[in-house]
């Protein structure tokens, strides 16, 4: 169900493919890969009612770090469970399992986020899914109003959602073109693409939705402690260039859309002349126009603002390149966040947000909602330049150092002073153009990152192997929370934010559960790895011990 590629030449772009494609699951229950059964996992108890009210304010940002509306800090410590961004139009699993125990497990396995994608196509049409047998409460209902169900009764039992636009039209992956928008019969323009965000903002505080059918469900806004249940929005899946393609026709960082970025690195994203005809490629003004509506229409309606999740692309021009030329550094797609500190011929641009505006004024500027996003995967997936036989965990230990590469490409946004653009030339980042001051620091989520279940894909001492890439990932974002002699990278994070991809049975190379929908493929991953990173007051009791990283 993951497809992530690197930049490729033809012939291995062509020979992944087909790997991939062999790899995949389909839809239909009888084809989930068959696993060994585990015991069956403790309930929590009946939920709390969800209250009338809460606390107002809604979710913020403060440094490196997630606050709740009460200014306590919350980690985020989730998982991925995807269906309804595919064909389906439902989240997977509910043709053997009902929605109350699928989250229920989420729950006992330790989470305290679900990461529900979801496809523009879906909310659009709203269909009546067919495949939910297992679900007695969904059967007959239309995908929103399922979404609605999963919605409420996870916040009743104290957990939380980010909603993730995961690609336009119903489909596996993220979007073919690497845009947040589409061309063509049945396109989704970039003004569809915000206005069914505006969409979901209003389903989200309880206001029934019409496109396809009116919803039946109300959303509640409020989770059982008496936060929002949804954290925000993860606006749009893996930004990229398509293999084989120019920088330029996919996603961008910074390029500018027509505005040179050498003149004015931060203009005001709704004054490009793209914006209209909906042919824009500068993701990082997406980002802003988007993510500024949002919050325009949150406020003028008198809600609190969401949190606003941006991913990354993947591949950044290099020190030295540029957006025509290049050379190009790539890594995965939505991994790279390189632009937005920028280099030495490439300036920065990071994602600044306002409350509402359009081409002609901007309202004020908002720095304590965005979330940078990042997805990361091991050589199971492709063999990036950095597996290899020297590969090796610390800071410095050599070129293929592990944390020096997820520091070049993200986690640096999260290190105190990390964030510093460049305006090569000039002696200050104009941040004032927008009506913001300088922002030095913000929360790093790793959106996606997962493993398979034999014991060597958790844990190897093979120097570029899975199981090394996946227990030094789980190393270097628990030293964001404790950091130790054994797992230190050789700089200091600061509370990582995690979403493990995929609770889902049918995603054969990463997925937590058997083929039953309800025991573990492999409960060392949850009780020996992933409980580690876990934060209480939801979090799996660990039975086994993280290796040290190698």
């Amino acid at each position: 169900m993951k497809v992530t590629m690197f930049r490729l030449g033809a012939f291995a772009s062509i020979l992944l493919l087909i790997a991939l494609l062999a790899s995949l699951s389909i839809t239909a229950p009888s084809l989930a890969a068959g696993k060994p059964k585990t015991a069956t996992p403790t309930s929590p108890a009946a939920p709390t009612p969800t209250p009338p009210t809460g606390i107002s304010g809604g979710f913020k940002t403060s440094g490196a770090k997630i606050l709740n509306p009460s200014n306590g800090e919350f980690i985020i410590a989730g998982v991925n469970w995807f269906g309804f961004e595919t064909r389906d139009s439902l989240a997977h699993g509910l043709w053997a399992v009902d929605y109350q125990i699928m989250i229920n497990n989420i729950k006992a396995f330790g989470f305290n986020t679900i990461r529900i994608p979801y496809s523009n196509e879906m909310w659009r049409t709203n269909p009546v899914p067919n495949n939910d047998s297992g679900c007695p409460a969904c059967v007959g209902k239309h995908s929103r109003d399922i979404l609605g169900l999963i919605v409420n009764y996870a916040g009743s039992v104290g957990l939380h959602v980010i909603l993730d636009n995961h690609r336009a039209d119903a489909g596996n992956s993220a979007q073919q073109n690497g845009l947040w928008y589409t061309t063509g019969a049945g396109a989704v323009t970039e003004q569809m693409w915000i206005a069914d965000w505006l969409s979901v903002q209003q389903w989200a505080h309880g206001i029934p939705q019409t496109m396809g059918s009116t919803d039946t469900i109300t959303v509640n806004y409020f989770a059982s402690d008496g936060f929002p249940t949804i954290l925000g929005y993860d606006l749009r899946n893996e930004p990229h260039t398509p293999a084989r393609s120019a920088y330029l026709s996919g996603s961008t960082w910074g390029s500018g859309d027509g505005i040179d970025p050498a003149v004015n690195p931060n203009p005001n994203p709704f004054t490009p002349a793209c914006v209209a005809a909906s042919s824009c490629h500068d993701w990082r003004l997406a980002a802003e126009r988007a993510g500024t509506t949002i919050l325009g229409d949150a406020s003028a309606r008198g809600w609190d603002l969401p949190l606003i999740f941006v991913e990354g692309i993947g591949e950044y021009p290099s020190d030295g390149g540029d957006p025509v030329n290049g050379p190009y550094d790539g890594t995965w797609w939505g991994g790279d966040l390189q632009g937005v500190n920028g280099n030495s011929t490439n300036p920065g641009a990071p994602v600044l947000l306002n409350v509402g505006g359009n081409a002609t004024a901007l309202g004020a500027a908002v720095n304590d909602k965005v979330i940078y996003s990042a997805h990361d995967y091991g050589p199971s997936l492709f063999v990036q330049p950095w597996f290899n036989a020297s590969t090796c965990y610390k800071s410095g230990c050599g070129a293929s150092s592990l944390a020096d590469v997820w520091k070049k490409h993200w986690a640096y946004i999260n290190l105190s002073g990390g964030i510093n653009p460049t305006w090569p030339g000039h002696p200050s980042y104009p941040w004032g153009n927008t009506g913001h001051t300088a922002v030095s620091q913000a929360p790093v989520w790793v959106g996606e990152f997962g493993t398979a279940n034999t014991a060597a894909d958790l844990y190897n001492t093979t120097r570029g192997s899975q199981g090394q890439w996946y227990t030094d990932m789980e190393n270097f974002i628990n030293s964001s929370y404790t950091r130790t002699a054994a797992n230190d990278p050789g700089f200091a994070l600061t509370s990582i934010q995690w979403s493990y991809w995929a609770i889902n049975a049918n995603d054969a190379s990463l997925a937590i559960l058997a083929s039953d929908w309800f025991s573990l493929a492999n409960p060392d991953k949850i009780y020996t790895h992933l409980c580690t990173i876990q934060r209480a007051p939801i979090g799996a009791t660990c039975t086994g011990t993280l290796p040290a990283p190698y």
